[in-house]
Formats: structure tokens, C-alpha cells, sequence
């Protein structure tokens, strides 16, 4: 592995850390949720401050998930098509990779900002809540997909059944 292909799979893994920690939180603008705020103790001056951190990013993740639409669906169409040389479809690969890795490092940044606004103890229980939040989300999508399937039955319909064997 060469040194610039070693640089952005570390680069890579470090946002895909950070992304962790930040897919904890609650979905949203969580810090204009009054009963969250409340929760974790969230002052007035700290919701101004994350929401001016939010402003300010917000026109920059826009910019950079556009750059990655446009460079999946340029991707997608040169799969698509047979004359294509392999080198361009790795090139494509590549930027859409790092379009991605850009968007994730833009959202760990504003995430790593936020954080610094809030109270270590408000960090957690927020992190918390948002990890309670997701899993009641997994525990209803489990209900619903095992709805009206009696004991016994698996979670997905069969796409063939097997043919019905008639008493000779």
C-alpha cells in the first residue's frame, strides 16, 4: 500500500470512529427539543451556540452530499456502460470515496464543535439518550416485521414456497 493510500484509510478509519460516537446522538436539531434540553441540563447561551455551529456548517454539508450525489450517479452511469476503461471506473471509485470521507470528516467536525459547547455529564447523558432512542427504533421495526406471522414462522415470507404435497 503506497503512503498516500495508507494516509486516507487511516483517515478513513479515524472518521468512521468519530462518526460512531456522533450516530449516538439523537436525530435532528436535539438541542430545540425542550424536554431534551431540560434533560440534560442545556442552557439558553449553549442552544445558541450549537445552533450558530449548525448554521455554519449546514451550507458546507449541503455542498459536499450534492459532490457526493453527482460523483455516485457519474460512477454509476460509467458502470453502466461497456467502453468504459477500468482506470476511469477506479478514478470514480476514488472520488466518490473521498467525497464520502470528506462529507463524514465535515460531520465529525460540527459534531467534535458541539461537543465542546456541552458539559462533559451533558455529553453522556445526551449520547445516552440518543443510544436509548435507537434502540426502542430496532425494538419496534423487530415488532413489525414479526407481525402476523404465528409461532413458528419465519420473519420473511418465502419467495417460492415449496410446492404443496398431495395425498396419493
Amino acid at each position: 500500500m503506497n503512503g498516500r493510500r495508507f494516509v486516507c484509510a487511516l483517515l478513513l478509519a479515524t472518521l468512521a470512529a468519530s462518526a460512531r460516537g456522533a450516530a449516538d446522538l439523537p436525530d435532528g436539531k436535539w438541542w430545540k427539543r425542550p424536554r431534551l434540553a431540560e434533560e440534560i441540563g442545556l442552557t439558553t447561551e449553549q442552544q445558541s451556540q450549537i445552533e450558530r455551529i449548525f448554521i455554519k456548517s449546514r451550507t458546507r454539508l449541503i455542498d459536499l452530499r450534492a459532490d457526493l450525489e453527482k460523483k455516485q450517479l457519474s460512477l454509476q452511469s460509467s458502470m453502466e456502460d461497456r467502453s468504459v476503461d477500468r482506470r476511469e471506473i477506479e478514478k470514480k471509485i476514488e472520488a466518490v470515496e473521498n467525497a464520502r470521507a470528506e462529507l463524514q470528516k465535515t460531520r465529525a467536525l460540527m459534531f467534535l464543535d458541539m461537543k465542546q459547547v456541552l458539559k462533559p455529564e451533558q455529553w453522556d447523558k445526551l449520547r445516552r439518550r440518543g443510544e436509548e432512542l435507537r434502540e426502542r427504533r430496532q425494538e419496534m421495526r423487530e415488532r413489525v416485521r414479526g407481525e402476523g406471522r404465528g409461532p413458528g414462522q419465519s420473519q420473511r415470507p418465502r419467495a417460492n414456497p415449496p410446492p404443496q404435497r398431495r395425498p396419493d
